[in-house]
């Protein structure tokens, strides 16, 4: 199965967020991570339709946390 985690962390002053898309996803991020969501996937197939829900409870969140803006909403940034 297909595992994707978009995780927010927060490097200095910023926010920035990275969705991974892998079988074997482990979470990394160049800052400390503050919010985490992950879900399995049957294969990329209908992937889509996850990731735009698990965007759409992060930016929920962020707003609740009094968080104006989130900086990269990236896929699979770090190797």
């Amino acid at each position: 199965m297909t595992k994707i985690i978009l995780s927010i962390f927060k490097v200095e002053d910023e926010y920035r967020a990275v969705i991974q898309i892998e079988e074997n996803s482990k979470p990394t991020a160049n800052g400390r991570i503050i919010y985490q969501d992950g879900e399995e996937a049957n294969g990329l197939l209908g992937s889509g339709d996850l990731i735009r829900e698990m965007k759409e409870k992060a930016k929920k969140w962020a707003r609740e946390q009094g968080i104006p803006f989130v900086h990269n909403i990236d896929f699979n940034p770090y190797e």
